[in-house]
């Protein structure tokens, strides 16, 4: 008798217990308030590894904007030479809104984008030659 009610008990807790992300439960995905224009002008080189005070990276202006839908999709991406289609998936995030930056049009970027939880800066890191370009920015609501 013991070893069923032993058995009962461990059945309602697993009932009662939140589903976690392996469980097949949706994971709700961070969303930002409004769609968000973000622009920055500075970019810095890190090595392999990312920069540290030993190694600060290279730093150079190379101006982007970002136009990033409020739940990912559809936006766009300028660089210096030009703009064209991205898309933004989002990604789960502790801090603020998170996504995957993909574009395929006029270049191939696959970049993360990290943006603050009060939404006025952002962060946008691209792998590249062994190294990241990093860009820090501001973001403000689209049309405003």
């Amino acid at each position: 008798m013991r070893a069923l009610i032993l058995v009962a008990a461990a059945f309602l807790a697993s009932c009662a217990a939140p589903d976690s992300p392996s469980s097949g439960a949706s994971v709700e995905l961070p969303a930002l308030t409004a769609d968000l224009n973000c622009n920055a002008g500075d970019v810095r080189q890190c090595p392999a590894g990312g920069c540290t005070a030993a190694q600060p990276g290279e730093q150079s202006t190379l101006y982007i904007s970002l136009h990033v839908p409020a739940r990912g999709g559809a936006g766009r991406f300028c660089i210096a030479t030009g703009c064209e289609d991205a898309t933004f998936e989002p990604r789960p995030s502790q801090t603020g809104f998170a996504a995957t930056m993909r574009t395929n049009d006029r270049t191939e970027y696959t970049s993360a984008i990290q943006i603050a939880q009060d939404q006025r800066t952002f962060t946008l890191t691209e792998a590249n030659d062994g190294g990241t370009s990093v860009w820090t920015g501001e973001c403000s609501v689209a049309g405003s």
